[in-house]
């Protein structure tokens, strides 16, 4: 059955130099060449592939504006069909009139994700590779495209065609399965970080108003973009900020001072900065060395102890900060929290002592993979992990049935190769 051919805008408009139009599909080069006038080639549709051309794009007779053309062939494009990808000026105005003319001439428009959908129905790349590609646009930091486009170039999907290989022909094999389960908890034990790069982990910053909450998000984001003061109370909404440490991206929300009030607004406030608490990743709670442990510090540390209680599943890391570390200390901490939260980490937000340690615990789970060896698989979505774990537990259901000797062995390692892949296919 015939396809459709689609366009999509591939490069965030209005952001770069280039904007790049991407059109795919079996009639792709008759569509652009409706449109395309090119300075040497008449006919688009005698290109050359892997070869980029020069022109116009016209509508109507009127030049759109001057593009370079590329012509990607079946066999050499990431889709699997041919493909014309059509670099024009990165101006929103250039970029929409171009894909328009596409449009008119014959070319679906698509959101992106249909067009990275492509590859997959043409059996070009995997699911796993299919995530990783629709992943990279989105990606926070450098460290995240080099992950994700080992992953998209087969890294994770290698890793896991080999496993299945290897669990077809371990036949009741004590070792082979071992082995296999020692390899499944390895590539399980990379999914944190690879999760915490797709899906930054959200850092919230709490403590008594005027502890330093906000001068030390802006010493960590090392500019001024919260403001400060001396009266308490100054924030009163959560506010979030992208920073990036070694690489890992982490959301950074600064809240409201949690306290008893009867200011009706920062009343809302405190009630905001309680729902975030509950759904943060890390905590860091930042106490004001300066001062004497005081009633909303315990208040705080008592919330935050419950959290801790109450939490199922998820693991939270609960950072406290004294602040004003160049100021007189009057803060005997382990009064306050004992030795419920740890490591402890003395710093000057407002000039900068001590963030540097701060920063390596906030990342510490992370550490062994901020060195990044090329081209190592990683999972980096919660249905990847969903997937592993469960192949995982087949593995060691798998162990446990020759141990015991019973007959389950064979629907075990069964599950156990079904679950690996579902990682590459539906």
């Amino acid at each position: 059955m015939k396809k459709e051919t689609i366009a999509s805008i591939s490069t965030p408009i209005g952001e770069g130099g280039i904007g790049v139009i991407q059109v795919s599909g079996q009639d792709s080069l008759r569509i652009v060449n409706t449109v395309f006038k090119g300075k040497k080639l008449k006919d688009l549709r005698n290109a050359e592939s892997k070869r980029i051309y020069y022109g116009d794009i016209c509508l109507n007779g009127t030049a759109i504006d001057e593009v370079i053309v590329n012509v990607l062939r079946g066999q050499d494009s990431f889709t699997g069909e041919d493909l014309v990808e059509v670099n024009c000026h990165g101006g929103i105005l250039a970029v929409k009139k171009t894909l328009e003319c596409m449009v008119s001439a014959g070319a679906k428009e698509v959101h992106w994700k249909e067009l990275a959908g492509r590859p997959l129905s043409n059996k070009k790349i995997d699911l796993i590779q299919e995530e990783a590609l629709l992943e990279i646009p989105k990606s926070k930091t450098k460290l995240g495209v080099k992950v994700l486009l080992d992953q998209y170039n087969g890294a994770l999907s290698s890793f896991i065609q080999e496993t299945v290989e290897q669990v077809e022909k371990c036949d009741n094999d004590k070792k082979q399965l071992c082995d296999i389960n020692n390899k499944v908890k390895v590539i399980l034990a990379t999914a944190s970080f690879g999760c915490a790069i797709t899906s930054p982990q959200k850092l919230i910053i709490t403590g008594k108003p005027n502890a330093g909450k906000s001068t030390l998000i802006n010493a960590l984001l090392k500019e001024d973009r919260l403001i400060t003061h001396e009266e308490p109370g100054t924030t009163r909404d959560a506010i979030d900020e992208m920073i990036s440490i070694d690489g890992i991206p982490l959301t950074i929300i600064d809240t409201a001072g949690i306290r008893e009030t009867d200011h009706e607004v920062e009343k809302l406030g405190v009630l905001e900065s309680k729902k975030q608490l509950r759904d943060a990743d890390k905590i860091i709670i930042v106490f004001d060395s300066s001062k004497s442990a005081e009633k909303e510090d315990r208040e705080i540390v008592k919330f935050i102890e419950e959290l801790e209680l109450q939490k199922t599943d998820k693991n939270i890391s609960i950072l406290p900060v004294l602040n004003k570390a160049d100021l007189p200390g009057r803060l005997d901490l382990k009064i306050v929290v004992g030795k419920t939260f740890e490591p402890m980490c003395q710093v000057s937000a407002l000039n900068g002592d001590g963030l540097s340690t701060l920063e390596e615990n906030l990342i510490s789970e992370f550490k062994e993979f901020t060195k990044y060896s090329p081209e190592r698989p990683i999972i980096f979505t919660r249905r990847q992990q969903e997937y592993i774990s469960k192949a995982l537990s087949s593995s060691e259901q798998c162990i446990h049935s020759i141990d015991e000797n019973t007959s389950n062995y064979s629907n075990h390692i069964n599950n156990l190769k079904q679950n690996l892949l579902l990682l590459l296919h539906t």
